[in-house]
């Protein structure tokens, strides 16, 4: 159960929310979710244009997820996703949501069900820690040309963008970087993660240009080896990969 912060927090309408999940092999994907809500002690959210994650939810049930608004508060919770309802109350519900009620392309295909399990406090990233964050990566890290497409790069660069990654440690891990610089086909961080796990990273800006990347953490940083349009036309479409 969430308390009034956490559930104001998370029932904004136009505040990102990103749904962590992992597939067979424990690798992490994570995705900006359109339509979520905390309703009746559960948090249900839509399927829309939501394949890679749907995927991974049917085999693994075990999410995390990260609400956040456009002052940076922020907070994380854990679930187990219960199941899909393609009819009833809770697809009603965000069919007439602000956030698809007036969607271009479709409502949603099926609502999904988290049952929520534990939370983190909210906290905050204070503006000013991630300026700072900002200009010690400029001065830090040397930075470069980027090996995946450019307009990805330029997200997770972005002073305003917002930049969650998952990984797995013991448990599916959600966390805020504050600044990254990319040098080839690193994204360069001061936030410590586990070296030799995967990661999966979103950069999302305030006009809703998205991109997820993976890749392994290595001590120079995540290196990146796929990237993916997280945005129309083809939302989730592979637009980079190592050979």
């Amino acid at each position: 159960m969430l308390d009034n912060e956490q559930a104001e927090l998370l029932n904004k309408p136009f505040s990102p929310k990103f749904l962590a999940t992992k597939d067979r092999n424990g690798l992490p994907n994570l995705v900006v979710i359109t339509a979520m809500e905390y309703y009746r002690e559960k948090l249900i959210f839509g399927n829309l244009f939501m394949w890679k994650t749907a995927e991974n939810l049917n085999n693994e049930p075990e999410v995390t997820v990260l609400a956040a608004d456009s002052q940076l508060n922020y907070f994380c919770l854990k679930g187990h996703f219960s199941g899909w309802q393609e009819t009833g109350e809770f697809v009603e519900r965000l069919n007439n949501s602000e956030m698809v009620r007036y969607n271009a392309y479709s409502g949603i295909r099926a609502a999904g069900v988290i049952d929520i399990k534990e939370t983190t406090p909210p906290a905050k990233l204070h503006p000013a820690k991630v300026l700072v964050e900002y200009l010690k990566s400029r001065t830090v890290f040397r930075g470069g040309k980027a090996d995946f497409p450019e307009p990805a790069a330029k997200v997770f660069e972005r002073l305003d963008s917002i930049k969650p990654a998952a990984y797995q440690d013991g448990t599916l891990e959600v966390i805020l970087l504050p600044a990254v610089r990319v040098n080839g086909s690193y994204l360069q961080t001061s936030v410590t993660l586990p070296v030799g796990r995967p990661f999966a990273a979103c950069g999302l800006t305030a006009d809703i240009v998205s991109f997820q990347v993976k890749g392994t953490v290595e001590p120079e940083g995540l290196k990146v080896t796929r990237a993916y349009a997280n945005g129309p036309p083809v939302p989730g479409k592979l637009i980079y990969e190592t050979s």
